[in-house]
This record gives structure tokens, sequence and C-alpha cells, in this order.
């Protein structure tokens, strides 16, 4: 009885484990993914930082290296920027197919999911 006993702990505290570290790496990854949706420009400093400290580099490729994650951050928000109505319009028309098929009461839910801070609909905010 003890050894079914011990297993039975085992397995509880390996289950527990591995349910938290799920969770965790989502909550992490959300957060992460929230983040550089809404400040990119955190992106470039964190590259920057992880190729230093894997790298080595010297004072001269930190300047370069910076400079061109600078161009490459620009260029991307020029992309941005030239496919955001594209963008707006995609979305607005998914938004309006789905509150189309909703009920009244999910309508309403689906409308407070858009006010909170969901990472998604504060992307799609700013981009219009």
């Amino acid at each position: 009885m003890k050894t079914l006993k011990l297993i039975a702990l085992l397995a509880l505290v390996f289950t527990a484990g591995a349910v938290a570290g799920v969770v965790g790496t989502r909550i992490a990854v959300r957060r992460l993914m929230r983040e550089a949706i809404l400040h990119p420009e955190r992106v470039q400093a964190v590259i920057e930082r992880d190729l230093d400290r894997q790298l080595r580099l010297d004072n001269e490729q930190q300047v370069q290296v910076h400079q061109i994650l600078l161009d490459a951050h620009g260029q991307l928000r020029d992309l941005r920027l030239q496919y955001r109505p594209q963008l707006v319009g995609i979305m607005s028309n998914a938004n309006h197919q789905i509150t189309v098929i909703l009920t009244l009461d999910q309508r309403q839910k689906f409308e407070d999911l858009k006010k909170k801070e969901h990472p998604l609909f504060q992307a799609i905010q700013q981009s219009r």
C-alpha cells in the first residue's frame, strides 16, 4: 500500500510540475508577444544586448549592429505603414463577420474582450 501511495504522490507531483510549466510558459510567451507588439522598439534593444553578450562584440561592432537594426526597424515601420490600410480592412471585415454570427450576449462579451488589453486587439486599434 505504501508503494502505491508513493507512486501516486510522485505522479501527482510530476503532473503538477508539468501543468505549472505549461501555464507558466504560456503566460510568459503571451507577455513577451504583447510587449513585442506594443513596443517594437524594445525588441531591438533586447536583440542588441543578446548579440553583444553571446558574440562578445567590440565597440565598433556594437555601433554597426545598432545602426543595422535601427535601419531594419525603420524599414519595418515603413512596411507596416504601407500595409496598414489593408490590415485594418481585413481585421474590420473579420470583426464584422464575427459580430454577425454571435448572439446578443456573445456580442457584448466580444466587445468587452476588445476593450481589454488583449495584444491583438490593441495592435488593431493602434493601426487605425
